[in-house]
C-alpha cells in the first residue's frame, strides 16, 4: 500500500520558494503530488489531501482511491497511469466523491521523470480543482439549452453573428432551412454556412446593422425539400449595456401563407375591377342605348293620348296614364342605375365649401312644397373636401326625407359635428319614421318601403349614398328621432388631409347649443 508523506524540502531558500509556490498554487486550487515508484509512496501537499479529504495520518491507497474516485472514472484513471509509464505523460480528468456525497471535478496532470540507471521511476504532477469551472460550463450549457428552446419557440428563424461574421447562435429551424440538421455552426463563418455568393449579397445589410441601423427586407428561398418560401427579414444591431455593437441579430418570419392570401386578394381585386368595368359598360348601355327606344315609347304614348283625347268610354285614359307613369319610372331607374355605377368614381374637384350654403342650394334645386321647411343648421362647417360626392349624398338624404314625409307640412334639419379629421352630418326629419323590420333593407338596391304606385322611386337613392360613403371611408346609419318621431340619418365624412379646419358655429359656446337636440351627438 502506498504511503503519503509531506513533500521534502531542501535548503532554506528552496524551502521558502516552494512555500511561496505552494501558497500561490493552493490559492488557485492547484495541489502538488509526487509518486516514488521505488517506495510506492505518494507525497502530497495539503491542497491535494483536502481534495481527497484525507484525514491526518490517513494513507492514500487503493481502497480509499476506490472510495474517493467516481466508479465511472476509475478505469480511465488507471489507464492514464499505465499510459504514463510508457509515454512519460500523465493526463486525466476525473470526479472525486466527497464524504457528504457531493462531487468535486479534478484535472490531473503529471510527468514521469527519466530514472537514473538502476533507480525506480518517479512521477510529479498537479491536481487542479476545476469544480467551479465545470459548474460554470454546466450553467452556461443549461443557459444555451434554454436559449435554444426559446429561439426554437419563436415563430421564425433566428441567428446571431458577431462582428467577425462568425455565427454564435442559430435556431434549429434556421439550420433545418439550410439543410444542416444538428450540425454545429457555432464559430463558423457565415460564408461557410450559406455560401460565399450569398454572403457577398447579404454583407452590405449586415454591415449596415453593425453600423447601428435596423434593416428590413423580403426574400424568397427554396427549402431542402424544394418548396418556395417567402420571408420578411430583420437585421438588428446587438448592443451591450455600454452601447457598443458586438454583432447582428437576424429574425426571418415566414410570410408564405400571407403572400398567398395577398395574391388571392390581388386576383379578387382584379376580378372586381373587371366586374366594375362591366357594370359601367352596362350602365352606359342602359342609360344611352335603352333610353333611345324608351323615348320613342314616350312619344308614342303622347301621340295615343292626343289621338284618343275624345275617347271617354272604358279605361283608355286611365291605362294610357299608367303606361306613361311606368315609362317615366323606367326612365328614372335608368338614370339612378347610371348614378349608382358612377358613385364614388366621379370625385370631382377638391375645394373649400361652406356646407351650410351647399344645403341651401340643394333645397333651392329640390323645390319642396311650401309647407315643407328645410333648415340648414348653423353648425354646418366650412371645410375642404370633394364637393360633388358630398353634394350628392346630402341631396339624396334631403330628398328622401322630403319625398317620404307622410304630410304636406314638416321639418327637415341638416346639422353637423366636428370629430377630429372628420365631420358627422345629420339629416333629421319629423316624418313617420322607419319601422325596425326595415332596418336591413333601406340601403339595398331597388328597395322601397312603400309601393311604387303610392310613392315613385327606384329604390336606389340610399344605395347610392351607401356606395359613396363607403368609397370615402366613412359610414352611414340611422335611428329614430326624439320621442321615436321621425328619422335621423347620420354619416361620417372625412375631410381632405391638411385642409384648414372648418369652424363649427355654436360649438364653441354652450349657450348656442339647443339642449333639446342632444340626440344628435351619437
Amino acid at each position: 500500500m502506498a504511503k503519503t508523506e509531506p513533500i521534502r524540502r531542501g535548503s532554506a531558500s528552496d524551502a521558502q520558494n516552494i512555500a511561496d509556490m505552494q501558497f500561490l498554487l493552493a490559492a488557485a486550487g492547484v495541489g502538488i503530488w509526487r509518486y516514488d515508484g521505488g517506495t510506492n509512496t505518494f507525497m502530497m501537499d495539503d491542497t491535494c489531501r483536502q481534495m481527497f479529504e484525507l484525514e491526518d495520518g490517513e494513507e492514500l491507497g487503493m481502497e480509499n482511491m476506490r472510495q474517493r474516485i467516481h466508479p465511472d472514472d476509475l478505469d480511465a484513471y488507471w489507464t492514464a497511469v499505465k499510459s504514463s509509464l510508457e509515454s512519460g505523460d500523465f493526463a486525466v480528468s476525473y470526479r472525486v466523491i466527497n464524504r457528504d456525497g457531493s462531487i468535486r471535478y479534478i484535472s490531473g496532470r503529471g510527468r514521469t521523470l527519466p530514472p537514473a540507471p538502476g533507480a525506480a521511476p518517479q512521477t510529479m504532477g498537479v491536481c487542479i480543482d476545476v469544480t467551479d469551472r465545470h459548474n460554470l460550463k454546466e450553467r452556461l450549457r443549461r443557459t444555451e439549452d434554454r436559449m435554444q428552446q426559446l429561439a426554437d419557440g419563436v415563430p421564425g428563424l433566428f441567428s446571431y453573428i458577431d462582428s467577425e461574421w462568425q455565427v454564435q447562435f442559430m435556431s434549429s429551424q434556421y439550420r433545418d432551412l439550410l439543410g444542416l440538421g444538428n450540425q454545429s455552426v457555432i464559430g463558423k463563418h457565415v460564408g461557410d454556412i450559406v455560401g460565399w455568393d450569398k454572403f457577398a449579397e447579404r454583407k452590405p445589410r449586415y454591415a449596415k446593422a453593425l453600423a447601428g441601423d435596423t434593416v428590413h427586407h423580403e426574400t424568397v428561398r427554396t427549402t431542402p425539400d424544394g418548396q418556395t418560401r417567402y420571408f420578411t427579414i430583420t437585421h438588428a444591431p446587438y448592443r451591450t449595456e455600454c452601447g457598443h455593437i458586438h454583432g447582428v441579430m437576424t429574425l426571418a418570419i415566414d410570410i408564405t401563407e400571407r403572400r398567398a392570401i395577398e395574391q388571392k386578394l390581388e386576383a379578387k381585386s382584379e376580378e372586381l375591377r373587371r366586374s366594375n368595368h362591366d357594370l359601367e359598360q352596362f350602365a352606359y348601355v342602359a342609360s344611352h342605348d335603352l333610353k333611345a327606344p324608351l323615348r320613342a315609347i314616350e312619344v308614342l304614348v303622347q301621340w295615343l293620348r292626343e289621338d284618343l283625347a275624345d275617347v271617354e268610354t272604358g279605361e283608355v285614359q286611365e291605362n294610357l296614364g299608367l303606361l306613361s307613369q311606368r315609362t317615366q319610372r323606367l326612365n328614372r331607374l335608368l338614370d339612378d342605375l347610371l348614378e349608382y355605377s358612377r358613385a364614388g368614381r366621379r370625385v370631382g374637384q377638391v375645394a373649400e365649401v361652406n356646407t351650410r350654403e351647399l344645403v341651401q342650394d340643394i333645397v333651392t334645386l329640390l323645390g319642396p312644397a311650401d309647407g315643407m321647411r328645410v333648415i340648414a343648421d348653423d353648425s354646418l362647417p366650412v371645410m375642404t373636401t370633394h364637393v360633388a360626392p358630398l353634394e350628392q349624398v346630402l341631396r339624396n338624404l334631403i330628398n328622401n326625407a322630403i319625398k317620404h314625409h307622410p304630410g304636406d307640412t314638416g321639418t327637415v334639419r341638416v346639422s353637423a359635428q366636428q370629430q377630429g379629421e372628420s365631420v358627422m352630418f345629420a339629416v333629421e326629419d319629423d316624418g313617420a319614421g322607419i319601422a325596425e323590420e326595415y332596418a336591413d333593407k333601406v340601403f339595398k338596391m331597388f328597395q322601397t318601403l312603400q309601393p311604387r304606385d303610392e310613392r315613385e322611386g327606384s329604390g336606389m337613392g340610399l344605395a347610392i349614398v351607401q356606395r359613396i360613403i363607403d368609397w370615402q371611408g366613412g359610414r352611414v346609419w340611422f335611428h329614430p328621432g326624439p320621442g321615436n318621431r321621425g328619422t335621423v340619418f347620420k354619416f361620417i365624412w372625412t375631410k381632405v388631409a391638411n385642409a384648414p379646419e372648418g369652424s363649427l358655429k355654436g360649438d364653441e359656446h354652450g349657450s348656442d347649443r339647443d339642449p333639446s337636440r342632444q340626440h344628435l351627438a351619437g
